[in-house]
């Protein structure tokens, strides 16, 4: 029974539905793709056809699908019965044109009723933050603008299509209408459905729409549960439509007018389901260029695993670029890559500090060891990536770590690294102070080591990592841009006769960040800050009555309309700083270089000068003020 599971687990890549709900989706950049399959599943130790686990993995392909990386993945057998706001499961995918945002939409049951979750990640899928869930089945559509997401359903109390500018954190209502459609277009509100051989086009989220028929050399309909699908090209107006055939080609037409006319620009060799093939299509960014996508399973002496290629095609057909497989077996990208940046420093007249990075694999290590002389220091793992050897008698010691990781792999050696003790010992620096200026920085002062030896510089570490580029002549040092936590310092001088320097005494400061509060005078949500997070561009726009009172007969016509006027935008960051004050009225902004042209009901600013971090928005009408937590990123 788990053979035949996994085997549909794989396969189900290959089904599109009526929405856009995939397996597969665009990245924000071009040559990016984003899929969900199952990855592998291991021979339990009584044989096959039963296994231990089957791992459902999101996978984001780059360089037009030469370079495949698991994201992010879970066990199936062990999740599948776990409520989806506590444990992200993979399910279908969409992209927004943010770089790095994914979402998933994902069906679950608890407290006996069918659930749909949408979660989000702004980091190409590692991690994952739960947006919302709600009874019943919901769907959600994301493609061509940052933040923006849209959510459809046609039943339950949130009946209706609404959108969100702010990442799904939040939603308003549209109209009253579902969208059901297979992609988004260029514009905001523009879908394009596929039925059978029905293709809609709408601007306006199903207000309005053009009914065409596709003529059937280009859709058939569906194949055994298999639907056509539409899907935007680079550019606007440009569709692609797939669809299997009843001789098992898997077909994809290509249209510059929305529709109308259509050509083929790709024919497979018939794959019926027996074949254990999958293709499925997507197309780029880029113009011109699309993708097919081809799995299916291999089977070895460890199980089943998936095999995956992809075709990358550009001129809109006429040329295959190439084709590029991966084989997703058990420990695919899983090497247990060593640590090469083992550094050492003298820590004392008989002391030795190592420090290290974590690997750049980015999977989980259980703990390292260390080894001086070709003997292993510590017989427990250690999970800290600094390791002090103290009360060592005089002479040169080689000192080397190996990483062990939490899939049961170990390491090659580090890079080795050489420190003798003994011989002439330098005066440390004894009179370390620190205190916390401009709030999220530390300023570090010392004197000159007494030694009469000419000083040649010196480093400032910070939690035991080095943080100063070279050797600093000053004895002044500012650590800026700190976040909330606890850190120590301490200072290393250098001499020019090449003694060994010896540690400072350390210090320690803690950064508390606080906030800014200010009441609102506004229903929620007649005030939008968005996209959020930004990388640069900040639109704020004071919806509906906009701080006049909701109940005032004279506002009844106009509720739900943009009505009253933004006199000021002030932006604060999180020590309660104002980095921004940009007056609408007198057309003058200070502090930064923000510009906004008039008095209106929404207005563009440029923050891409500031630094990446939390900032908070105040905005201010006639008759009150309302304050926006905003991420740059």
């Amino acid at each position: 029974m788990k053979r035949f599971l996994f085997f549909l687990i794989l396969s189900a890549v290959t089904i599109s539905a009526t929405a856009q709900e995939r397996f597969i989706a665009r990245g924000a950049e071009s040559g990016e793709l984003y899929i969900y399959s199952s990855w592998y599943g291991i021979y339990a130790p009584w044989g096959p056809p039963f296994y231990d686990t089957v791992q459902l993995a999101i996978f984001r392909l780059t360089e037009n699908g030469k370079k495949l990386t698991i994201q992010y993945e879970a066990d199936y057998f062990a999740e599948m019965y776990t409520a989806s706001d506590s444990v992200m499961l993979p399910g279908f995918i969409l992209a927004d044109a943010t770089p790095g945002v994914v979402y998933i939409r994902h069906s679950y049951s608890k407290d006996n009723y069918s659930h749909t979750s949408l979660w989000v990640s702004f980091d190409y899928g590692k991690n994952w933050m739960f947006r919302e869930g709600i009874i019943g089945s919901k769907s959600y559509y994301s493609a061509n603008f940052e933040g923006l997401v849209y959510r459809a359903t046609s039943g339950g109390a949130y009946i209706g299509t609404y959108n969100s500018y702010d990442y799904a954190e939040s939603f308003t209502l549209i109209n009253d209408k579902k969208i059901n459609a297979n992609d988004c277009g260029f514009e905001e509100c523009e879908f394009f459905t596929i039925s059978l051989r029905d293709f809609y086009h709408t601007y306006d989220c199903f207000q309005n729409y053009i009914n065409l028929t596709i003529d059937e050399e280009f859709v058939f309909g569906n194949i055994s549960g298999r639907f056509p699908d539409v899907y935007r090209g680079g550019l606007p107006n440009e569709v692609y439509v797939s669809s299997w055939f009843p001789d098992w080609t898997y077909k994809v037409s290509f249209s510059t007018d929305i529709g109308h006319d259509f050509q083929h620009v790709y024919i497979s060799e018939p794959a019926p389901p027996e074949s254990g093939y999958g293709i499925q299509f997507m197309s780029d960014r880029e113009p011109g260029v699309f993708y097919i996508i081809e799995d299916h399973l291999v089977e070895d002496d460890n199980g089943w695993h998936l095999k995956l290629c992809i075709k990358h095609f550009k001129d809109y057909g006429d040329i295959l670029v190439g084709t590029y497989c991966h084989d997703v077996t058990k420990n695919y990208g899983k090497t247990c890559e060593a640590v090469t940046d083992l550094s050492s420093e003298s820590c004392g007249a008989d002391c030795v500090l190592l420090t290290w990075s974590e690997p750049e694999s980015g999977l989980p290590v259980e703990g390292y060891q260390v080894y001086r002389n070709e003997e292993l220091l510590n017989d427990e793992l250690i999970s800290e990536t600094s390791y002090w050897d103290e009360n060592l008698p005089d002479g040169e010691y080689e000192y080397y770590v190996v990483a062990h990781y939490e899939m049961e792999c170990v390491s090659d050696e580090s890079n080795r690294v050489i420190e003798t003790i003994g011989g002439e010992i330098c005066d440390d620096v004894i009179d370390l102070t620190s205190e916390i200026v401009n709030q999220n920085a530390v300023q570090l002062h010392w004197t000159h080591s007494a030694d009469d030896l000419l000083v040649e510089g010196y480093q400032v570490y910070r939690n035991q990592s080095l943080i100063t580029n070279g050797l600093l002549e000053d004895t002044t040092y500012t650590d800026e841009d700190l976040s909330n936590g606890m850190y120590q310092y301490f200072v290393v001088a250098y001499f020019t006769n090449d003694c060994d320097s010896i540690v400072s005494n350390i210090v320690e400061e803690t950064i508390e960040v606080v906030g800014i509060e200010a009441p609102s005078s506004f229903p929620e949500g007649d005030v939008r800050v968005y996209p959020n997070p930004t990388g640069g561009m900040l639109t704020i726009t004071c919806y509906r009555h906009c701080g006049l009172d909701p109940q005032s007969p004279e506002n009844d016509e106009i509720a739900g309309q943009v009505r009253n006027d933004i006199h000021s935008v002030e932006i604060f960051d999180v020590f309660g700083r104002a980095v921004v004050v940009a007056s609408v009225e007198t057309r003058h902004a200070t502090s930064l270089q923000s510009q906004i042209a008039h008095r209106t009901s929404q207005i563009e600013m440029d923050i891409s000068y500031l630094p990446s971090g939390i900032y908070f928005v105040r905005v201010t009408t006639e008759t009150g003020a309302v304050v926006r937590k905003v991420v740059r990123r």
